[in-house]
């Protein structure tokens, strides 16, 4: 049995790191709705503790069992975090062509897990709990801990096992941003699902993980020479690598702005010229 940890992230230190002022500070926006022009930058003056990012007491904590810490530690922290380091080098890596099926592996688990994690997606869940079973809300809750692991997180790998792997590279001093629920899926016309009951299965959809402030991976459609989409036919286990402008970035940075649940993450500098721009055009 794993010791407790009250305090657990809902999205990983070791992803939030890269986005991070020294690996230790994040800059921060609350998501509010109805800001004025005059609000909009203005809980951007202080760092944000990387240790305190996301932190949700007890978010993972299971009640039934022999050890509370099924999910959190012995799953998240010991399993799939410790391979994000590994994971996330081969990905932005530039002379990096190739990996194989272990390493494909891995990289949907990685990505995908900080997806199915979130309190976004299980507040979205529960809201599609009838009302007749609303008595046993807790239970239900308890049992989605281990769920959103043992079926979701299966699932949506199946739904995107065969997609490419496309890395964007920002060629400019635009930047990325990222936010408390940074996968994107994307559906057609660039409309974001999200929030979608079971859109994160449609493998018609693409998916886009900001990686760091320069780099985003996207998950896209594989299709053979003839132009024939290539699901259930064959693995491309190639990384194509592509720059963008801050036309690319700035798009998909809207999309961040609308996945985000509570907070949007990013270095000093970018976060507070992104949203003094974000003042002027909204």
């Amino acid at each position: 049995m794993q010791n407790p940890t009250k305090h657990q992230h809902t999205i990983p230190k070791c992803y939030l790191k890269a986005f991070a002022n020294g690996q230790k500070e994040l800059f921060k926006k609350q998501k509010l709705t109805n800001e004025s022009p005059e609000d909009i930058i203005e809980d951007l003056n202080d760092p944000h503790s990387l240790k305190w990012a996301t932190v949700v007491d007890d978010f993972y904590t299971v009640s039934s069992g022999n050890d509370p810490m099924l999910i959190e530690t012995r799953i998240y922290a010991n399993q799939i975090e410790n391979r994000y380091v590994s994971i996330y080098n081969i990905l932005t890596d530039p002379i990096r062509e190739t990996f194989n099926m272990e390493e494909r592996t891995w990289i949907l688990t990685c990505l995908l897990s900080m997806h199915c994690r979130t309190p976004k997606q299980f507040r979205l869940f529960e809201s599609t709990i009838p009302e007749s079973y609303q008595h046993e809300i807790h239970k239900i809750r308890e049992d989605y801990k281990g769920a959103h692991l043992k079926d979701i997180l299966p699932n949506l790998i199946k739904a995107h096992e065969f997609k490419r792997v496309l890395i964007y590279k920002v060629s400019d001093g635009s930047e990325f941003i990222t936010s408390d629920n940074p996968v994107l899926i994307i559906g057609e016309g660039t409309k974001l699902m999200n929030n979608t009951f079971k859109e994160q299965f449609n493998c018609d959809n693409i998916v886009m993980i900001p990686l760091d402030p320069k780099h985003c991976c996207v998950l896209f459609h594989a299709k053979d020479k003839n132009g024939i989409r290539a699901d259930g036919k064959v693995f491309y286990n190639k990384i194509q690598r592509e720059e963008i402008d801050c036309a690319m970035v700035q798009n998909i940075n809207w999309l961040m702005l609308e996945s985000a649940d509570k907070t949007y993450y990013g270095t000093e500098q970018y976060m507070k010229a992104f949203f003094n721009f974000y003042k002027l055009v909204d």
